[in-house]
């Protein structure tokens, strides 16, 4: 991870199991990267005393570290293993926000039925589900957040999917006829809808 630092504590409480250590990450953060709103999940990494800071004090110092804490038993006894046991706990959690997608915001918590067709209809329909938003994100943002829709989401342009519907999809509107043509009329602060329809009617044709 870029602008990262990961260090072994050596923190080790005497009830904790055999062989475990902490490892802790701080990434260097900018300022105008760190969102102002209290559901911010980058801001909730920071350390206390900067996330009490008034947005306005937060941005003008000059640094501001993310910290992130993993337990594990695996061998981290040279910085070289440290960082590789690192990456690969950061890239399994990947996985579970797949996961936590599929449950939280495309429905697969709850199977409806006591019929397991009925079951695995409704599960291909929340992985259908969870695989058209991140297409969207896809199509619309960037994965490496170089040129993301402002507001369209978090953790390099990928919203969680109840995010995505909250700013993109459960949006109030009305349909008009003016001259001949259909306008779709957001009520005010509903800009992202706009600007994304923009980008998908951009895309070229398939070939």
């Amino acid at each position: 991870m870029d602008n990262a630092q990961v260090a072994v504590a050596e923190y080790c409480p005497d009830w904790w199991p055999a062989n475990t250590r902490l490892l802790v990450r701080r990434v260097l953060l900018d300022p105008a990267r760190v969102s102002a709103g209290p559901r911010s999940r980058r801001r909730r990494t920071l350390h206390p005393d900067q996330r009490a800071l008034p947005f306005p004090e937060l941005a003008c110092v000059g640094a501001i570290y993310a910290y992130s804490f993993i337990l594990t038993n695996l061998d981290v006894s040279t910085p070289g293993q440290a960082v590789a046991t690192e990456h690969w706990y950061r890239h399994r959690t990947t996985v579970e926000n797949i996961f936590r997608d599929s449950k939280l915001g495309a429905a697969l918590r709850h199977l409806p039925s006591g019929y397991p067709q009925v079951n695995l209809a409704w599960m291909w329909g929340a992985l259908l589900a969870a695989t058209m938003a991140a297409w969207l994100h896809q199509l619309t943002a960037t994965a490496l957040g170089e040129d993301i829709v402002h507001g369209h989401g978090v953790r390099g342009g990928k919203a969680m999917i109840a995010t995505l519907r909250w700013r993109l999809i459960a949006v109030p509107g009305r349909l008009i006829r003016h001259a001949r043509y259909l306008i779709l009329r957001l009520p005010p602060g509903y800009g992202l809808l706009a600007e994304v329809l923009a980008r998908l009617r951009a895309l070229p044709a398939p070939a």
